[in-house]
């Protein structure tokens, strides 16, 4: 039977992936995989620079194509301040991959808001490091640009002082939300117990998700004040 014509089917891939053969493949893929699938932005910070390291290596040597052939998924790979993190993300024409489902839409609407109120602290600290502290928070709050929604979305309402068991309350409740936000690689503790930490270049993601939310306020304005009890 002559065999030269037939044609391999669309459907079928090479599985093939040489990188999975290797010594840093065997130390570090299965850390990665589970953080990458975890929604997490991997960076060239901290703990995450040897996971970080692994993906930039080889981004472009098979493992960019075992997501996208195995699971349906895109490893993609963007900068902001000229560094570069990594993520998985779903295909524009509305394939979610194997997961079944949007990881963009599982994130809950007030850890957005709040993503997107660091992202404008990120921006504002152009010139400086991007660190912060649970006292300049506490004044953001009370003094700053956006008090009124930072005050909305951790208090629940407006008003000119808040007595220092609501302050208590807002302080768990912003650690709660920070150690979401470091899963996702948004930020990254420098002391907990201070509440001190900085916020990281992958925060740049939220930009590209939320734009029409970022740049029109009163829908972040109007949403907490329909959907937050005071």
């Amino acid at each position: 039977m002559d065999t030269t014509n037939i044609q391999t089917p669309d459907y079928e891939y090479n599985y093939n992936y040489e990188f999975l053969n290797t010594e840093r493949a065997r130390k570090h893929f299965a850390d990665t995989d589970f953080a990458l699938r975890s929604g997490r932005h991997i960076q060239n910070y901290g703990g995450d620079f040897k996971l970080w390291d692994f993906v930039n290596d080889y981004f472009e040597k098979g493992l960019s194509r075992y997501y996208q052939e195995l699971l349906g998924m895109i490893l993609k790979k963007e900068f902001n301040d000229r560094e570069a993190y990594f993520f998985l993300d779903f295909p524009e024409d509305g394939n979610k991959g194997k997961f079944g489902y949007d990881r963009t839409q599982t994130l809950d609407d007030r850890l957005v808001i709040f993503a997107i109120l660091l992202l404008n602290l990120y921006k504002e600290k152009f010139f400086e490091n991007k660190e912060i502290r649970w006292d300049e928070l506490l004044y953001i709050t009370e003094e700053g640009e956006n008090k009124e929604l930072w005050q909305r979305l951790l208090f629940g309402e407006n008003k000119r002082n808040f007595t220092p068991a609501e302050k208590d309350e807002v302080r768990r409740k912003i650690e709660r939300t920070l150690q979401l936000c470091e899963r996702m690689g948004w930020i990254r503790w420098i002391s907990y117990e201070e509440m001190h930490f900085e916020i990281m270049p992958s925060i740049d993601r939220i930009a590209k998700l939320y734009q029409t939310e970022i740049n029109n306020v009163e829908l972040l304005t109007e949403y907490l004040e329909n959907n937050v009890p005071s």
